[in-house]
């Protein structure tokens, strides 16, 4: 997704309870390593998106169909 002329990363994660944590929790170091190994990867073999700023978002939505929440973390984690 471009928002102006910045290209963001968003990972999108679903939780319908919080027993093991929830969705923004779910979003371990680990799990922000690989995101990032993925983008270096894309940005590798799309030359045409390597001059532009990057970021990484967060959308995360947590709870059953009736009480769902929705949070939208801009600039999660860096580069």
């Amino acid at each position: 997704m471009l928002d102006q002329a910045t290209l963001v990363f968003i990972e999108v994660r679903y939780r319908s309870s919080t027993g093991y944590g929830g969705a923004l929790e779910s979003i371990t170091p680990a799990k922000q390593e690989k995101i990032m190994l993925a983008a270096q990867c894309f940005l590798e073999q799309h030359m045409q998106w390597q001059d532009h700023a990057c970021r990484f978002d967060v959308m995360a939505y947590s709870g059953r169909q009736v009480n769902r929440q929705f949070h939208w973390l801009k600039h999660a984690f860096m580069l």
